[in-house]
């Protein structure tokens, strides 16, 4: 049974295309505007919320999905999974390795500044890399990505859909709650997310090589 989808060196060319322009219109005066104006907007509708349950909610989320935890919790789920899917169980830890590999130099290539101190809540820890693109949202774009690759060629039609629509969901609540503590600006969501596809492209191409692609037993093509 097939259980990667085919990937191409040419679908990395095209995400890494598409991480670049999203990182030139991040640097651009729209952009930085853009990125303001959707900020300002967030902040706005935090003041409007009374309680703060929301503000602690989505920080707790941004917490708990941080790349510390997601990676080991991959590299943890690949060792429960080895005996039965040898090979195929690396995918997920590789993936999230490759999507925060590829952010994390990005960052380096950008460095581009955080949102300022009035954009973030107080309870954010301090930031100390740069801003584009989101690692969190790169990790959990590249792990959940992975998972469904392992998962779905095991499970049934329904089960799928409802797995397929959870990563969504996860990633879109991750990307949220990065942008309504004040860590980050919109786009950096969007380039976390090509990050992630980037990473999970490139684990799939790893994956292939010769000497894995025998001891996956054939699972990909």
């Amino acid at each position: 049974m097939r259980r990667a989808a085919i990937a191409r060196p040419l679908h990395v060319v095209v995400w890494v295309v598409a991480l670049a322009a999203l990182a030139w219109f991040a640097s651009t005066p729209t952009g930085a505007e853009f990125d303001l104006r959707f900020a300002r907007w967030i902040g706005d509708l935090r003041m409007e919320i009374p309680g703060g349950g929301v503000d602690s909610l989505l920080m707790g989320v941004t917490e708990v999905f941080r790349p510390l935890f997601v990676g080991p919790a991959a590299l943890l789920g690949a060792i429960l999974l080895w005996r039965r899917l040898r090979a195929m169980a690396l995918l997920v830890p590789l993936a999230f390795g490759t999507s925060i590999a590829m952010t994390y130099v990005m960052k380096w290539l950008l460095d581009r500044e955080r949102p300022g101190a009035a954009l973030q809540l107080s309870e954010l820890p301090a930031l100390h890399d740069a801003a584009f693109p989101s690692a969190h949202v790169a990790g959990v774009t590249g792990t959940g990505m992975a998972v469904l690759q392992v998962a779905l060629p095991m499970v049934s039609r329904a089960v799928a859909q409802l797995l397929r629509w959870a990563v969504v969901a996860l990633i879109a609540v991750v990307g949220l709650s990065r942008v309504w503590v004040g860590a980050h600006w919109l786009t950096d969501i969007a380039g976390g997310l090509a990050a992630g596809v980037v990473g999970l492209i490139i684990a799939l191409l790893i994956l292939r090589a010769g000497p894995i692609r025998r001891m996956a037993g054939g699972g990909f093509r």
